[in-house]
């Protein structure tokens, strides 16, 4: 499947968790945890973040979690000489979603628009 089908199944399926997303991303900047919250969706079961919902509960085929760029930097996901390299690429969160995902093939970060 192309990329581009890739990612739009993804927002499809992610559709019925977009209320989740906002909830959680909006809790991420008024607590001031994080200015790059990201969202780490993976098929099987991870140790990131924290869990907003299972696939049951999104009746589809992802996990979805939440998390943080401190988070990937602490846990040496993004190295450290790599950060600003990610926040200049780091979309407006107020008009799109930062996701990691986690596959069989490797993991990526995509933005989806928010709807």
């Amino acid at each position: 499947m192309d990329t581009e089908r890739r990612l739009n199944k993804i927002k499809r399926e992610l559709t019925g968790a977009s209320r989740i997303m906002e909830k959680a991303s909006d809790e991420i900047f008024n607590q001031e945890i994080s200015n790059y919250p990201i969202f780490v969706i993976s098929h099987d079961p991870i140790n990131m973040g924290i869990v907003l919902a299972e696939k049951e509960q999104l009746k589809g085929n992802w996990n979805l979690y939440i998390s943080t760029l401190e988070e990937f930097s602490a846990k040496k996901l993004i190295r450290q000489e790599r950060i600003n390299e990610f926040r200049k690429i780091y979309k407006d969160p107020e008009d799109f979603y930062c996701l990691f995902v986690i596959e069989d093939l490797g993991s990526k970060f995509v933005f989806i628009p928010i709807e």
